[in-house]
């Protein structure tokens, strides 16, 4: 698996939705990898779980209809994380 930076909540709270969807999809390739080759380690769990609320938060209920900002705001601007 290439090498990554796993996302942090401080750096996800910087980026916009469309600046995390890449980094969201390559690092749960890496997970989903890490899980189907039996390669968790112990302290894994706390990190996948981060990267779960973080997909969790960004993906969440669809796109609002009304808000433009969905896209290009920084979560942490709009208060989703």
């Amino acid at each position: 698996m290439p090498s990554f930076k796993r996302l942090t909540i401080e750096e996800a709270r910087a980026l916009t939705r469309a600046e995390l969807l890449p980094r969201i999809e390559a690092e749960q390739k890496y997970w989903y990898h890490r899980i189907h080759r039996c390669e968790m380690k112990p302290g894994d769990d706390a990190a996948f779980r981060t990267f779960n609320d973080i997909l969790h938060i960004a993906v969440g209920d669809g796109v609002p209809a009304d808000d433009t900002r969905y896209w290009t705001t920084p979560l942490g601007e709009l208060g989703d994380l």
